[in-house]
């Protein structure tokens, strides 16, 4: 394990309930199969502000990569199995999101991804391209192609693929999120 994984980990085993959602994620059996984004990156965040409140809900993303079923319907079972099984996640953390990145580059005008770490190389921001998995040791795995020193430092920067072909779409999602509200010393780079 790399030093810059040891902080992200140790924090992530140290929730209870980010721990439960990853070892329920496990249990789906999906190919290549991760939580990313708002989870890992607001929960973390929280903690280096030390925040009291509940956690911001967003969606629970949950990533996969089956370029061989990419039907949006299969997806929609997954969520209502994650719904079912997991009811109290989503009242802390909001709703479960599940897609399959082997079919999410039409959505969002990309060429195909070859992996999910390939695609989260296409995601807006470098602290929301973090994804995690418990591996069948109970180990926790971490995928992030740009690092982890931005969610560390505070930082929020598009990824390079974003700020090359995507930088107005990034502007405006940094609009509506509004993460300052939350995390006043954020430091916004484009």
């Amino acid at each position: 394990m790399s030093n810059s994984n040891t902080h992200l980990i140790n924090f992530l085993q140290s929730s209870k309930q980010i721990m439960d959602c990853l070892k329920i994620i496990r249990g789906l059996d999906l190919p290549d199969c991760w939580i990313a984004a708002g989870l890992i990156r607001n929960s973390y965040w929280d903690h280096l502000h030390k925040v009291k409140r509940p956690p911001l809900k967003s969606d629970i993303d949950v990533i996969y990569f089956d370029p061989k079923d990419t039907r949006q319907k299969t997806e929609q079972v997954y969520e209502e199995k994650l719904k079912s099984e997991a009811p109290e996640v989503e009242a802390i953390f909001g709703k479960w999101s599940v897609k399959n990145q082997a079919r999410m580059h039409q959505v969002n005008r990309d060429r195909p991804y070859q992996s999910c770490y390939d695609a989260l190389q296409h995601w807006p921001e470098t602290v929301t391209a973090i994804a995690a998995r418990l591996t069948v040791a109970n180990d926790i795995e971490l995928l992030h192609p740009f690092g982890l020193e931005d969610l560390y430092q505070k930082k929020v920067r598009p990824c390079p693929y974003f700020k090359e072909h995507k930088l107005f779409e990034f502007k405006i999602r940094q609009d509506k999120k509004r993460w300052q509200d939350r995390w006043s010393d954020l430091k916004t780079e484009f």
